[in-house]
């Protein structure tokens, strides 16, 4: 689907190639823009909506959407304050401290028994800091691999994880990836709203729940191309295996069909110099969300592991990923955090699926006229956009949207593409579950002519439902005196 990490060729036909499809994605930026990175958030509100070829393609090619949103009068409304970024931060630095003691704490008191003992030293916290995106997640991918040849408890402080994503690499930041004495890797999500008697928000725990699937996604996809040190109970090619290997060749959305290994990419940065330095009780989640509770407690109270993490036996170190995610959160009304495991099998099946199913980018671009443009052209002050919002939209519209109210949470230019959805009389603007109900009626229009009966097939399963519906509706106004004819209002 993408090029990963190793120098392999392609194994099939590309419709564009690598240095091609990024001279045409710059050109759909602008001259001299860089691109907006992707982070988990928005990639898991990519995978949600599959059939947006418009998403897929201004994330894809880095294009910032809430400023092109606000040239184009629709500003998106969404967003997190200044005072609850600080107070995240704050609350993530003190789960943090002290080596990520308390972070490995709170993750054997959720395992329960059969964990292993963290030791008498701190978890060591390895350097992750290296050149350019590439050379991070490099870097993350040798740590992780030291960390699980050396069977100890280690921390690793915000990793940098690449993924392939419709036909492009994404880097994904979570905020912790535990590496356990088995040689297993758990994701650490941090969130800043309450947790009040061991209970969370539903909606917002389903968030990070598809959130933190997609950093477990990325972490099986470095599990997978990773070479580990040969030892006793490892696979004969000493190759790390994700959970479930076995039996789902590959990881991540597609294939790998070239990437540079770790090793040698790490090994081109060195010479350079770098810029950056109790009893478990069930969680509160969202009926809709697919996480399920933590793990069951024990006849002694204590939270049982659940099969999928139970160690290694014997001395091996084949990596592979939990697919239980450690969600912390500040407990009660204070500033002490509180720990769950939350179970993402159900969003990392649904996310794998989805971003499989992505249109790749270079088809779209590939698809729009040539001289297809997002540029802002900014004025000097980097901010002002100076291009006029006519001939943008007329760029925008170029690409299609698979616009639904489920949008207005989770994209940049939800609004926009809703104005426009409702100046069409699409019947998407009502909701999917709406829309997958009246079949080949697209429009409020068609839907309403179709239920007074002037137009549509009375055989249509659809048609008939609606003028029953009709018939009924002008029953009981009619009954009420309201209707037409009962010299009421219709």
């Amino acid at each position: 689907m993408t090029r990963s990490l190793d120098s392999r060729p392609a194994a099939g036909p590309s419709t564009a190639t690598p240095t091609g499809l990024r001279q045409r994605l710059a050109d759909l930026r602008g001259p001299a823009v860089a691109p907006h990175p992707l982070d988990a958030r928005a990639l898991a509100a990519l995978a949600a909506n599959p059939g947006c070829h418009r998403r897929a393609l201004l994330d894809g090619a880095g294009i910032d959407k809430g400023a092109l949103a606000r040239a184009l009068g629709s500003p998106a409304t969404f967003g997190q304050s200044q005072f609850a970024f600080v107070r995240g931060n704050a609350f993530e630095a003190r789960v943090k401290g002290d080596g990520g003691a308390e972070l490995i704490r709170l993750l054997r008191e959720r395992l329960g028994e059969g964990s292993h003992e963290p030791g008498p030293d701190p978890a060591p916290a390895p350097d992750l800091s290296a050149v350019g995106p590439e050379g991070r997640a490099a870097r993350t991918a040798l740590a992780l691999r030291d960390a699980t040849a050396a069977g100890r408890w280690t921390l690793l402080d915000h990793p940098l994880l690449a993924l392939p994503v419709a036909g492009t690499p994404v880097y994904l930041e979570p905020d912790a990836v535990v590496v356990h004495p088995d040689g297993s890797w758990t994701v650490v999500e941090i969130k800043s709203f309450a947790m009040i008697d061991g209970a969370a928000d539903t909606s917002k725990v389903g968030a990070a729940a598809r959130q933190a699937a997609v950093y477990a996604l990325a972490l099986e996809d470095v599990a997978g191309r990773l070479p580990m040190p040969s030892g006793p109970g490892d696979d004969e090619d000493g190759v790390a295996r994700p959970l479930g290997h076995e039996n789902n060749p590959g990881s991540g959305p597609g294939a790998h069909t070239r990437a540079d290994d770790p090793a040698t990419v790490a090994d081109r940065t060195q010479g350079r110099q770098h810029d950056d330095t109790g009893p478990a009780r069930p969680l509160a989640l969202p009926e809709d969300s697919h996480a399920t509770a933590p793990h069951p407690a024990g006849a002694d109270g204590a939270a049982r592991s659940h099969p999928d993490d139970a160690p290694v036996s014997g001395r091996t170190r084949a990596a592979r990923v939990r697919h239980h995610i450690l969600l912390v959160c500040p407990k009660d009304f204070s500033n002490l955090p509180a720990a769950e495991l939350v179970d993402v099998r159900k969003q990392l099946a649904t996310t794998r699926r989805q971003l499989a199913r992505l249109t790749r980018v270079e088809d779209i671009a590939a698809a729009l006229p040539p001289d297809t443009t997002f540029d802002l052209r900014l004025a000097d002050d980097g901010r002002t956009a100076t291009r006029p919002a006519a001939e943008l939209a007329t760029a925008v519209e170029s690409v299609g949207a698979a616009y639904a109210p489920e949008c207005l949470a989770a994209c940049e230019l939800a609004f926009h593409c809703r104005a426009r959805a409702r100046e069409a009389g699409a019947v998407e603007t009502l909701g999917r579950g709406v829309r997958g109900e009246l079949g080949a009626l697209t429009t409020v229009g068609s839907v309403l002519s179709a239920a007074l009966g002037e137009t549509g097939d009375p055989a249509d399963p659809t048609v008939a439902a609606l003028r029953r519906a009709a018939a009924l509706r002008a029953e009981a106004l009619a009954g009420c005196g309201t209707g037409p004819g009962a010299g009421g209002a219709s």
